[in-house]
């Protein structure tokens, strides 16, 4: 919580001595509009950053290897999320509320997570875990999907249908 809710802050380097951005530390900090973070990080906690609305961009280091729930959760300035490959754990509602993501890529050597059209999956895409808030239309949830993560389609205001496989034996809490 060290800067919970100093909504007058805008910028932060994050110094190189820091390995960790635990929980809340920047909750509510809604002038935020950019932060760098260094390659010493290898965890961004939960709600880290959430309700930060003002941030537009964040670029995830190639050291961070997990990512917590509801980390970006209510970024509503976010655009798009690139998911660097040694990313092996994202949290329930990592990205939920952030309603401007149009896109989340993810790093092609990434072992755990892959995406395909700016949605995020599991590797084998097996999961659905998350559709960006701000992509509309309508959209077909591949056959190899079984499984709809929590809050998956949560503020997905531009959707108008989705298409659901037989394959899909299992849909998350609050997933639209």
């Amino acid at each position: 919580n060290a800067f919970y809710g100093c909504t007058s802050l805008t910028s932060v380097t994050i110094p190189t001595s820091v390995t960790s951005i635990i929980g809340s530390t920047f909750h509510g900090c809604t002038g935020l509009t950019s932060v760098t973070i260094p390659s010493s990080v290898t965890l961004i906690d939960g709600y880290a950053f959430y309700g930060c609305t003002g941030l537009t961009s964040v670029t995830i280091p190639s050291s961070v290897d997990s990512i917590g729930n509801s980390a970006f959760y209510g970024c509503t300035g976010l655009t798009s999320v690139t998911i660097p490959s040694s990313v092996t754990s994202i949290g329930d509602m990592a990205f939920t509320g952030c309603t401007s993501i149009t896109s989340i890529i993810v790093n092609a050597s990434n072992t755990n997570y892959s995406s395909q059209d700016g949605v995020l999956f599991n590797k084998d895409k097996t999961k659905l875990v998350c559709y960006p808030a701000a992509k509309s239309g309508s959209y077909t949830i591949p056959s190899s999907v079984t499984s709809i993560g929590w809050y998956a389609f949560k503020y997905c205001t531009g959707l108008t249908s989705v298409t659901i496989p037989s394959s899909v034996t299992s849909i998350g809490a609050h997933a639209f």
